[in-house]
């Protein structure tokens, strides 16, 4: 049986090695560490680049234009709400929903559509909400709108609001008791 022999020298030549792989492991990160995590706007622009097309708006800057029909609007097609530890969140089918409906806000242009301006900041949907006659209601948060103690009502567009019985809030097929202009 061959033995091997310990030496310390060989130890130390290694040791700076596994010291360095052992403190460069990610460490499990909070969900309060991944709300603050930085997102780049290259991020977004690489991503999303398959499924729409990016235009240097003269107002916005770059905004992003997905690739759907005109039947598409922001917050009503191709997901549904569900009650998380954030509150009312919106969950997207969508390949790019990650980015378009928990950063930035959305605008609409009579030429493109609906256009999604990037934002840095998470959220669990960027909406305004209301309540009234029976009918719970949101419409996406437009540019510019800050949350605050002195932010009011948010004021969009008719036609931007979904108002629904509050029974199919959380159901996927909402859709069928819309209620309000198209």
């Amino acid at each position: 049986m061959q033995q091997h022999n310990f030496d310390l020298k060989q130890l130390f030549g290694v040791l700076p090695l596994i010291l360095l792989f052992v403190f460069c492991l990610p460490l499990p990160r909070t969900q309060a560490q991944y709300d603050d995590a930085y997102i780049s706007y290259n991020d977004f622009y690489e991503n999303l680049a398959p499924y729409g097309q990016w235009i240097d708006d003269p107002k916005y800057g770059y905004v992003w234009s997905p690739e759907e029909d005109e039947n598409f609007r922001p917050y009503y097609s191709n997901g549904h709400w569900a009650m998380t530890d954030y509150g009312n969140t919106w969950v997207s089918d969508y390949a790019w929903g990650w980015a378009c409906f928990h950063y930035g806000r959305w605008t609409y242009d009579p030429y493109y559509g609906w256009l999604w301006i990037p934002g840095s900041n998470w959220g669990p949907a960027w909406v305004g909400w209301r309540y009234g006659e029976g009918y719970y209601g949101w419409a996406p948060l437009g540019p510019g709108y800050e949350f605050g103690p002195n932010a009011g009502d948010y004021y969009c567009p008719n036609d931007w609001w979904v108002f629904i019985p509050p029974q199919y809030v959380y159901t996927g097929n909402y859709y069928r008791y819309w209620y309000g202009p198209h």
